[in-house]
């Protein structure tokens, strides 16, 4: 796993090897600065014991703060560098991951979730910039300054510098072998956290239907056992963590004890001086420190591999539903072809469609009515190519719609899907969505045709009023009609309107599909619909049972048939004769006191 996410960063960190090869000098010249200190201590504390003057003492002082200083503004500046580095890695890769994201298929998607790739869009980023900003400049440090510090400590004293580096070469051999094991912690550590992100987003978004049915307790137990999960699983990153990374210290202090009692024997048998033995002593001190740097240097990387890992494992999968190598954008007229196309369920393989055929003249209305599941929406689907046919294929303008880019394809074909979704913006930017030169008068054109411009007056700054999050401001009605008025903005030669009308009230359907037989004229249009009085105008109507095409006609010729569309349209009848019936004698008592 972590050579996995290493490589996976790696191509990332291609625009920045002048900033590594300037942050290695940086990282060399500061270690160097502070191993040189101890050195010149040792030698201070010897001239000191021989018997200088104060201008010599004065000048060993002046010297160690001049490298106390050089080491600050390196530091400072590689500080900075890292810094830019992390920045410029994040930036990209998240752009990357938001792009790649909104390029994914429903499956993959599904098999993600909505929580958990917010939780590596955010969480997991953090520790990639920790990684890059602390973790990188903290180990090229270490590493140079242990480098440096045991070759100055080794012309010292070679018995007692291959003692201290014996024992912390030791234990960073134990800290790599034993890395995978934190990296894995961690890893099981986001994926307990994206879990708990994927509960809480899903149930917030659903609060008002918790709210309905009581389950707000429920929902909070629920919501205690995935926290706990996070927890536990924290709980053993921690316990792992804790046990590798005290080691450098302690083989360091285990190291002291062993220079205090073998360099003062030395110091008695003449073979060390005091300053050398001084010297030694700060040197252990600093080596403490750059080893205790290089451990939490290390558990950073195990942080940012796993993260970078689980954000690879979203950027390596591929949209199903991409161009051809032979994409071409042609003009579109707007004739479609369906010929035996066969959608399979994911999973159990069973078929949604079989053996759909259709032709569809250019400027045709095609109206397509039937019972719930019997495949109208993966029909429409099919169009757009938010999924592909497991059987047969699509003609637009005679050639297939795999051969047209998808750029050019879902700019000719616009969706009214049946879930409306708003962004917290504009009313104005609801409906324009990234068209945003487009005059007022078209804007308000496609809001007259959608029947939206109705509700204008009532909201408190007309098309500059914020429609809060998911359009929480805003009627199920008004929220469709704010779908349908954002498609026809688009001036569509297809479009298609996958039961659009399912929240509005009859008489605004009626008024509404008045104004889309001006909006629709010169334009393909299907219509999916549960009312027959909303397709019943249509050029052609198609009846669905079963994933098959059972009835097509007219409204007139399929009543004359007296097949299901029949059937569907007098249970309609009979729906609208007892509502009216209920509507007459809720007004009873009203008449009788009259």
């Amino acid at each position: 796993m972590q050579h996995a996410g290493l490589r996976f960063l790696l191509p990332y960190m291609r625009p920045y090897y002048r900033h590594l090869v300037i942050g290695t000098l940086y990282a060399l010249i500061g270690a160097a600065a502070s191993a040189f200190s101890p050195a010149l201590l040792g030698l201070a504390v010897d001239q000191v014991i021989a018997g200088i003057s104060s201008e010599i003492l004065v000048g060993y002082a002046l010297g160690i703060i001049g490298l106390t200083i050089i080491l600050a503004v390196f530091r400072y500046l590689l500080r900075m560098l890292t810094g830019e580095i992390a920045a410029g890695v994040s930036y990209r890769m998240s752009q990357d991951l938001f792009a790649r994201i909104l390029l994914l298929d429903r499956a993959t998607l599904a098999q993600f979730g909505t929580g958990d790739l917010l939780s590596r869009a955010s969480n997991d980023f953090i520790y990639i910039w920790r990684f890059y900003s602390a973790g990188f400049q903290m180990s090229i440090h270490a590493l140079f300054l242990l480098a440096i510090g045991c070759g100055l400590m080794a012309l010292t004293s070679p018995s007692l510098a291959g003692l201290v580096v014996v024992m912390l070469f030791l234990t960073i051999g134990v800290q790599i072998w034993l890395g995978p094991v934190v990296e894995h912690a961690f890893d099981r550590v986001q994926q307990a956290l994206a879990q708990l992100s994927a509960y809480a987003q899903e149930h917030l978004t659903a609060q008002r239907m918790l709210a309905a049915y009581a389950q707000e307790q429920h929902a909070v137990a629920q919501f205690q056992q995935h926290n706990d999960a996070f927890v536990q699983r924290n709980m053993e990153f921690v316990l792992r963590s804790s046990a590798i990374s005290p080691l450098p210290s302690l083989v360091v202090r285990l190291a002291a004890a062993l220079v205090v009692g073998v360099g003062g024997a030395m110091i008695i048998a003449g073979e060390l001086s005091i300053g050398q033995y001084v010297q030694f002593i700060v040197y252990l001190s600093l080596l403490s420190g750059a080893a205790q740097s290089l451990s939490q240097a290390f558990e950073r990387l195990q942080q940012g591999s796993a993260a970078a890992g689980r954000i690879g494992e979203v950027l390596r999968r591929m949209p199903q539903i991409a161009d051809s190598a032979q994409a071409i954008a042609p003009a579109i007229s707007g004739a479609l072809r369906l010929e035996g196309i066969g959608v399979r369920a994911p999973g159990n393989g069973r078929w949604i469609l079989r053996d759909v055929t259709l032709d569809i003249a250019a400027g045709t209305t095609l109206g397509i009515v039937g019972a719930t599941g019997a495949g109208k929406s993966t029909l429409l689907s099919l169009l757009g190519r938010v999924i592909d046919p497991d059987a047969g294929r699509i003609a637009l303008d005679g050639i297939d719609i795999r051969d047209i880019a998808l750029a050019t394809l879902r700019r000719h074909v616009v969706m009214v899907p049946q879930e409306t979704l708003l962004f917290s913006v504009e009313l104005r930017h609801n409906i324009t969505l990234g068209l945003d030169a487009l005059p007022d008068e078209r804007i308000h054109e496609a809001a007259r045709a959608a029947r939206l411009t109705n509700d204008l007056a009532q909201l408190p700054q007309g098309l500059a009023t914020i429609v809060g999050e998911r359009g929480a401001t805003l009627s199920g009605g008004q929220k469709q009609r704010t779908a349908i008025a954002r498609a026809l903005v688009r001036d569509p030669r297809i479009l298609v309107l996958d039961d659009a009308l399912a929240s509005v009230d009859t008489h605004t359907t009626a008024e509404i599909l008045g104004e889309l037989r001006a909006a629709r004229a010169g334009r393909t249009c299907l219509i999916v619909s549960q009312r027959i009085a909303s397709v019943r105008d249509a050029d052609l109507i198609v009846v669905l049972e079963h994933g098959r095409i059972v009835e097509q006609g007219s409204h007139q010729t399929l009543l004359a048939r007296d097949g299901l569309y029949a059937a569907m349209y007098r249970r309609e009848l009979q729906q609208a004769e007892e509502a009216a019936g209920e509507h007459e004698l809720a007004q009873l008592p009203e008449d009788l006191e009259r």
